[in-house]
């Protein structure tokens, strides 16, 4: 279910928003000039490794050779040990409590970002406006690192994790507590056909976290995503917005940024 807006107006402009999606994409932009071997580098320099964090760095070398022989089957179904060249001293170059941090703005393919900014835009904006930029940075920032720390406890290997998925998460745990009866307007794909549903947003996280995160997280979902990540920054996102405080809308003032309201005539269902 992927939303495509909200209803929520804001009263001041996002800078702290716009900023992170200018920084993303600027970073990922970068990524994209660098050839195949120095990009890999610059993913394990940058992204966070979670074994990192419970080894020493003569183990983690090890653990990190014995994870370039990949198994593979030839056209005749024999199995096949194929040594995969990995930049192992990038791995090694930064400080591992800061790789927490700086795969927060890598990602790892067009969809991963497009999708990432488009929730940042849709639910970010509302929780600036209500945190003010100072406090929503750290919100944003905290969240995303322990969403990454969650997903290290569960996942301890040699993978590098990079996205904003975590913070993002953690944005929209803050939206749950703040915005609970907001409506969103949300595409649902299934295969080629597509429809639109209207629901509140309390629902539409229930099922991003349910059924989009720990229903696959238990049962096994794509190994390419960090189910564990967006579970654990969802989580801190609820917990820590009781604990921010919060600017109040002006009472009389009109919105800055109205937002176009989510009619029952815009979706195929409503909730």
């Amino acid at each position: 279910m992927i939303p495509i807006r909200d209803d929520n107006p804001t009263h001041h402009t996002p800078v702290v928003t716009i900023g992170l999606i200018v920084i993303n994409s600027a970073v990922f932009l970068f990524q994209a000039t660098l050839s195949e071997p120095r990009s890999e580098a610059f993913i394990y320099r940058f992204g966070f490794v979670p074994a990192r964090l419970t080894q020493s760095p003569d183990e983690f070398r090890e653990g990190l050779r014995k994870s370039e022989l990949v198994p593979v089957r030839d056209r005749f179904g024999r199995v096949l040990v194929v040594r995969r060249e990995i930049p192992i001293d990038s791995a090694l170059s930064l400080p591992a409590g800061l790789t927490v941090f700086t795969a927060m703005f890598l990602h790892g393919g067009w969809m991963h970002l497009i999708g990432n900014m488009l929730f940042l835009w849709i639910f970010g904006n509302n929780i600036e406006d209500r945190l003010g930029p100072l406090l929503y940075v750290v919100f944003y920032l905290g969240t995303g690192i322990m969403g990454n720390l969650t997903h290290a406890f569960f996942s301890a290997g040699y993978v590098p994790l990079v996205g904003a998925s975590g913070a993002i998460s953690g944005v929209m745990g803050g939206y749950m507590v703040l915005f609970t009866h907001s409506r969103i307007l949300a595409i649902v794909p299934l295969g080629w056909y597509f429809f639109t549903v209207k629901l509140p947003a309390w629902m539409y996280f229930v099922f991003y976290i349910g059924v989009q995160n720990l229903f696959p997280a238990y049962f096994g979902g794509q190994g390419s995503v960090a189910y564990w990540a967006h579970i654990g920054g969802f989580a801190s996102g609820l917990a820590m917005i009781l604990f921010f405080p919060r600017r109040r809308p002006p009472a009389f003032a009109r919105p800055a940024y109205p937002a176009r309201p989510v009619d029952d005539d815009d979706a195929d269902f409503v909730l």
